[in-house]
């Protein structure tokens, strides 16, 4: 958490789903934030054996020869898993089920961006529009918290440090799940054949 404030004198946002932000910040549209490009249309047989990873709304679908993203990218469920963000360090190929945005398309730190979509439950947005899928007028419309270059980077950073550790606790827990379930298991086997007197 160095050089990031958790204690920051906080101000109101006016916007709903923020509530106070610290008082730095601004509150932008999306729009002035990043602009959400199309992905491409490419069905599976036309997919040419390579190393690139192809994205659909909701992650890898495959490989592709070519990517038509640069690097790193923010991919968004456009239809089918609707306002799922995925982000990626690699260049990729988005294709037409989603949007992304690159470098070339934003200027803001791109791994805090992806965390911040995360956080607006995009997902809500599309079930408001009544349209089966991720309206990008209604994503450009929505209010984001808006700290300087600076901090953005601050936040990316303490965002990963803190859900690593969260995700390495996960793990240990699935890995005691699944030895109490081979346990519970070799239980019933020797009971049943008589291993185990009872």
């Amino acid at each position: 958490t160095k050089g990031l404030d958790l204690k920051a004198k906080m101000k109101p946002s006016d916007v709903e789903w923020l509530g106070e932000i610290p008082d730095g910040w601004e509150v932008k549209r999306f729009k002035y934030l990043a602009r959400l490009q199309y992905g491409d249309s490419l069905a599976s047989e036309n997919r040419e054996n390579g190393n690139i990873d192809v994205y659909g709304s909701n992650g890898p679908v495959g490989v592709h020869s070519r990517a038509n993203t640069e690097t790193p990218a923010i991919i968004v469920g456009r239809k089918g898993t609707f306002g799922a963000i995925n982000y990626t360090e690699k260049a990729v190929f988005a294709i037409d089920t989603t949007y992304f945005i690159d470098e070339r398309w934003s200027k803001v730190n791109l791994k805090w961006l992806a965390y911040c979509m995360s956080a607006a439950n995009l997902d809500d947005i599309s079930q408001d529009t009544g349209v089966p899928g991720l309206s990008s007028e209604a994503v450009q419309k929505k209010f984001f918290p808006f700290p300087a270059k600076q901090q953005q980077k601050q936040i990316a950073d303490y965002i990963d440090h803190e859900t690593a550790k969260i995700d390495g606790v996960i793990k240990k827990v699935e890995t005691q799940i699944e030895k109490l379930q081979e346990y519970r298991q070799a239980l019933i086997s020797n009971a049943v054949t008589g291993k185990i007197k009872v």
